[in-house]
C-alpha cells in the first residue's frame, strides 16, 4: 500500500499589523471546488515563523488555508480571548515542491 500523495514542506513568515504573529496554526485544505485533492497540511506558527509538521506537508495546487492566531499567552480562564483576529481564510496556489510563502493577515481583520 502507497502512503498517499507526496507531501511538500511549506515554511515561512506570517505577520498581523506588520507585526510576527506570536503564536498560531495555519491549516492547509486541498481546494476541492478546484479538483485538488489529498490530505491536509498542518504548520504551527512561532514568533511569525512557520513549519509544516513533519508528514503534515502540502500536496501542492490549489488550497484553502486558514490561520488562526493567539497573542502567546495561557488564559487564565476560558472566557478570557487571547486570539489576535478570527480565523482568516486564503486561497493559494502552492507548487509540488517544497515552498517558502509569506502570510500577512490585513491590519483591519477583526476579531470574532
Amino acid at each position: 500500500a502507497g502512503e498517499g500523495p507526496e507531501r511538500f514542506t511549506l515554511t515561512g513568515t506570517a505577520y498581523f499589523k506588520g507585526e510576527p504573529i506570536p503564536f498560531g496554526r495555519i491549516l492547509l485544505q486541498p481546494d476541492n471546488e478546484q479538483g485538488n485533492k489529498g490530505p491536509a497540511g498542518v504548520a504551527d506558527i512561532k514568533n511569525g515563523q512557520f513549519h509544516t509538521r513533519e508528514g503534515k506537508g502540502h500536496v501542492g495546487g490549489p488550497h484553502q488555508v486558514l490561520i488562526m492566531a493567539t497573542d502567546g499567552t495561557q488564559p487564565a480562564s476560558a472566557d478570557v480571548d487571547n486570539s489576535l483576529f478570527a480565523p482568516v481564510k486564503f486561497s493559494v496556489t502552492l507548487p509540488k515542491e517544497n515552498t517558502t510563502y509569506e502570510f500577512i493577515i490585513p491590519a483591519e481583520t477583526q476579531r470574532l
